[in-house]
């Protein structure tokens, strides 16, 4: 059971900071209809450290949209939506909902996370948020690094876009 706590625990950390910190190959406008999908690995500096890595889905923008979550070999692992109205995490037959996103992932996470930064990154610009760093220097190369320094513990993410 504690083995499924952590995967559980490792999966929502992923998501809400996927949520929050990721990039694309292609500079894209904003649309409810953006998709983007790829592989995402997470490192938490955390005691003791939690390493974790998923597939992903991603459509919509900040204000609606859907990410879907996958295992290495394509078992979904949970499925996050929201619209202005509510958010809700579907994960190992469970469900959590909230107002709105941000709302959500702070319930979940016991954080604020930038939730509208991840689509500035989706486009390629720049979004400063205190405690985060996103390298967009190979975002023409579908890569990008996120580094997350406060509030702790410290993570970094690293993201691969599928062309």
């Amino acid at each position: 059971m504690k083995g499924l706590q952590v995967q559980r625990r490792a999966a929502l950390w992923c998501g809400a900071l996927f949520l929050t910190a990721c990039t694309t190959t292609r500079t894209l406008p904003p649309q409810a209809s953006a998709h983007w999908s790829g592989r995402l690995a997470l490192a938490v500096q955390s005691d003791p450290p939690q390493q974790w890595s998923a597939g992903f889905e991603l459509q919509g923008s900040a204000a609606q949209g859907e990410m879907l979550l996958f295992s290495p070999i394509g078992t979904n692992l949970a499925r996050l939506s929201w619209t202005p109205q509510m958010a809700q995490l579907e994960q190992g037959g469970q469900t959590t909902r909230s107002a709105n996103l941000p709302t959500l992932m702070e319930q979940l996470q016991g954080t604020a996370l930038p939730v509208s930064a991840l689509f500035e990154w989706l486009a390629g610009r720049v979004a400063d948020v205190p405690g985060w760093q996103a390298d967009l220097s190979a975002h023409a190369q579908g890569r990008v690094v996120v580094q997350r320094s406060q509030p702790g513990p410290a993570a970094v993410l690293r993201i691969v876009i599928d062309p």
